[in-house]
């Protein structure tokens, strides 16, 4: 949805340029600061406790998925991460659209639940976002040390069938 494409464009533009020192903890809910219309967000649907209703900043979980897989392809350690308390079917694939399971999204409502990671590295870390068409990319600058990362799964150890619906009326 239009109003979905706006937030995530106006999200990577909030966390784009963002300098991270040796040592220091990145938060994605920190560095976004307030979201609501005052920062240019719009109302769209966020996944809050067990319904899916429209807010301002709806679409921003994409933003932090996506800085959260850059972080991983990195190999920074993450301090906070959580995933959905539902599946949500297009955070089961990767960038070219290939089916990669649950598991590897990053889901924000400020004040928490936040994405934070630590550059443990001897130099800052330049973070810079942007959006082409469908496609939002974050890359993630620094000096080399040497290391290496791959991503081994996710594996998904249990499931659980759905249990019956439930049906709430309501005048909303």
């Amino acid at each position: 949805p239009q109003n979905r494409v706006h937030n995530i464009t106006n999200g990577v533009r909030f966390l784009t340029g963002i300098l991270i020192p040796p040592g220091e903890e990145f938060s994605t809910v920190g560095t976004l600061g307030e979201i609501d219309n005052t920062t240019g967000y719009l109302p769209e649907l966020v996944i809050k406790g067990d319904e899916t209703i429209p807010e301002f900043g709806g679409g921003l979980c994409q933003v932090s998925t996506t800085l959260f897989r850059s972080v991983l392809n990195a190999g920074l350690p993450v301090i906070q991460r959580r995933n959905h308390s539902y599946r949500v079917p297009y955070y089961e694939k990767d960038g070219e659209g290939n089916f990669i399971g649950p598991g590897l999204d990053a889901t924000i409502y400020s004040p928490q639940p936040d994405f934070r990671f630590k550059n443990d590295t001897k130099a800052h870390i330049l973070i810079q976002g942007f959006v082409k068409g469908d496609t939002a990319t974050f890359e993630l600058y620094g000096t080399g040390d040497g290391r290496k990362s791959f991503i081994d799964g996710p594996y998904t150890l249990e499931e659980t069938p759905p249990g019956d619906p439930i049906y709430i009326e309501t005048e909303d």
